[in-house]
């Protein structure tokens, strides 16, 4: 196994600029940096189209294969032949219940192959290694004792999500809007064996091999904190809906963390306990059944009750342990070329968020967030009207 103390390595000279540039330090390392974000924001971007296409190939040869899709088209063509419009309302109603619950129930088979059929694009980051070395490699021990305190931080997380999920839920819903409807109604079509599966097993592997692993790695040589910071952005603003966008950026700094630190085979177990976890807490709230006085879980209070102690918790080892992770240092200057560690570093952020690519990515996927939240009611409207 092949062991390696860098976390705080200083940044390199990127191998395809001349080092014998007469150009400030600064600003080499700013051409470097601006070329390899936008190469990783447009392989994100591909990631996510390849990933949606592959959706909906997937689910249409399933609903094909399983008999639902031709009795879809069979409702639609006597509509058609009979002169009707088009309108969802006059299929037969054991069609439109064979075609969603088709859905539903491959939705975790449809999630996982498409979003491995993406994954095969990082390649063009990291090769072979991404599947072998990047994996193996370690930098630091990790214990046991730190694997949990580390997985119970990032737990307390949950709480603070679901309390800005639940205020920013009642703010919208005044206006009739919805922060997490979306959210939820993916998230009952995953509450299925193979559906489980994708979100406690094979969904984390994907992702961090994806985000901590290939988009890291590869801006890894500018400094540690700046590879953390945008793998965590960008698998943040993946997710689109805007809350979970806000944890997932949390989360994707803590696993972020773990993968520099130590090893990315432990970001990769981290995360299927954070989302096992999770998935765990929410059958827990649904196991009781709905109260008919409140309408809430009877066990819901014993589900917010644990979220609660994670986060004292989490609080209480981030107090503990802030040396840890104050041991991270900021980029400071290669050992190769003189230049201010300070205007390095500043030239670092700069660049990088002049990026083109990664301005547009920013804008498109908040807007996204934000249509999913105003717009899908409008639209649904529309649809229905």
């Amino acid at each position: 196994m092949e062991t390696r103390n860098d976390f705080n390595a200083q940044p390199e000279i990127p191998p395809y600029l001349p080092r014998q540039q007469m150009l400030p330090p600064e600003k080499l390392y700013a051409r470097g940096v601006r070329r390899e974000v936008s190469k990783v924001v447009l392989i994100t971007g591909a990631y996510l189209i390849i990933q949606l296409v592959a959706s909906g190939i997937i689910e249409a040869a399933i609903m094909f294969a399983s008999g639902a899709f031709n009795d879809l088209m069979r409702d639609m063509t006597e509509m058609a032949q009979g002169g009707a419009a088009m309108d969802m309302d006059g299929l037969t109603a054991s069609a439109q219940d064979s075609a969603y619950e088709m859905a539903g129930r491959h939705m975790g088979i449809v999630s996982a192959g498409s979003a491995a059929i993406g994954l095969l694009v990082f390649l063009a980051l990291r090769g072979r290694r991404l599947f072998t070395t990047d994996i193996t490699e370690s930098r630091a021990p990790m214990s046991a004792p730190l694997l949990i305190k580390l997985w119970v931080i990032a737990m307390g997380a949950q709480l603070v999500f679901d309390v800005l999920a639940n205020l920013l839920n009642a703010a919208l819903g005044q206006a009739g809007f919805s922060a997490t409807e979306l959210m939820e109604q993916s998230m009952q079509m995953l509450q299925t064996p193979s559906g489980l599966v994708y979100i406690c097993l094979i969904g984390p592997v994907i992702e961090e091999l994806a985000f901590r692993g290939a988009v890291m790695k590869s801006l890894e040589r500018f400094g540690m904190n700046l590879a953390i910071f945008i793998s965590a952005l960008l698998f943040g603003l993946m997710h689109m809906f805007t809350v979970q966008a806000v944890f997932a950026f949390f989360m994707g700094l803590i696993l972020g963390y773990i993968a520099g630190r130590y090893s990315l085979k432990w970001s990769i177990l981290v995360h299927i306990m954070i989302n096992s976890a999770a998935m765990g807490i929410s059958y827990l709230s649904a196991a009781g059944g709905t109260d008919a006085t409140t309408g809430k879980s009877a066990l819901s209070g014993l589900s917010f009750a644990i979220l609660i102690l994670f986060l004292v918790c989490g609080v209480a080892l981030l107090i503990k342990e802030r040396w840890r992770f104050a041991e991270q240092k900021t980029v400071g200057a290669p050992v190769r070329v003189s230049g201010s560690p300070e205007r390095i570093g500043a030239a670092l952020w700069g660049a990088t968020f002049t990026s083109v690519p990664l301005i547009i990515y920013i804008v498109l996927m908040l807007g996204t967030g934000i249509i999913t939240i105003i717009g899908m009611p409008w639209l649904m409207d529309i649809i229905a009207g």
